[in-house]
C-alpha cells in the first residue's frame, strides 16, 4: 500500500522548488542526525543529502515505483547506505541510527546508489580536461555526427577521431589514478555464494 508522505516525491519528480525546499528543511536534520552519530559533519549531510534526492529522483522515475514505508524512513535509508559506503573508505563500517526506521534498500536502489557516485567521479575528473577535451567529447556523447564536429572545431576528420581518442585516454587515466575508482569497480558487500547445485 502506497504510504501518504507521496507528495514528497511527486515534489521532487516535478522540480518543485516550494517542494524541494519542504523537504531540505524537514529532512536534513534527522539525516544530520543520523551522520552526527557517525562521525559525520553538517555539511557531509549536506552533500549526502544532494546525492540521495539525485537517487530518489532516478529511483521513483522507475515505471511501478511505490512508496511503501514514509519518506523520512526512505531517505535516511538511502543516506545511511551512501554514507556507509563513504565510511567504509575509510575502514570503519558500522552505521548506527537512533532508531529502528524499518526500512531495507533493495538490490536496485543500492545499484542506483552506485551508478550515481560513478557519474559524480566522472562528473568531477570530466571538469580537470582543457576545454578543447571536454567540448569535443560532449559532442561525441551527444552523438554529433563527426564531420559537423570537425567542421565546427576547424579540424580535418582525422584529426577529431585521433584527438578524441587522446582525449577519451585523459579521462580514463584521471578517473583510474583517483582512489575513488576501486571502490566503484568492487561490491560493497561480498555477494552471498550460490548454493551447489546437485543436479546432474
Amino acid at each position: 500500500m502506497e504510504h501518504n508522505d507521496l507528495h514528497y516525491i511527486k515534489g521532487i519528480l516535478s522540480n518543485d522548488s516550494a517542494s524541494l525546499e519542504t523537504v531540505y528543511r524537514k529532512f536534513l536534520p534527522p539525516l544530520y542526525g543520523m551522520l552526527r552519530h557517525n562521525g559525520g559533519s553538517f555539511e557531509d549531510a549536506k552533500d549526502v543529502f544532494q546525492e540521495a534526492i539525485v537517487v530518489v529522483f532516478h529511483h521513483a522515475a522507475r515505471p511501478g515505483f511505490q512508496l511503501t514505508a514514509s519518506f523520512q524512513s526512505y531517505l535516511i535509508g538511502i543516506g545511511r547506505f551512501i554514507w556507509l559506503r563513504q565510511l567504509k573508505k575509510n575502514a570503519r563500517t558500522e552505521v548506527t541510527s537512533d532508531r529502528e526506521d524499518g526500512f531495507d534498500l533493495d538490490a536496485d536502489l543500492e545499484q542506483l546508489i552506485f551508478e550515481s557516485e560513478k557519474q559524480m567521479l566522472f562528473r568531477e575528473k570530466f571538469a580537470h580536461l582543457g576545454q578543447d577535451c571536454q567540448q569535443l567529447l560532449q559532442r561525441f556523447f551527444d552523438r554529433e555526427p563527426l564531420s559537423v564536429i570537425a567542421s565546427d572545431m576547424g579540424y580535418t576528420d582525422d584529426y577529431v577521431k585521433k584527438k578524441n581518442k587522446v582525449c577519451k585516454g585523459k579521462l580514463m587515466e584521471l578517473i583510474q589514478n583517483d582512489a575513488r575508482f576501486g571502490e566503484l569497480t568492487t561490491p560493497l558487500f561480498e555477494p552471498k555464494k550460490q548454493r551447489a547445485s546437485h543436479g546432474g
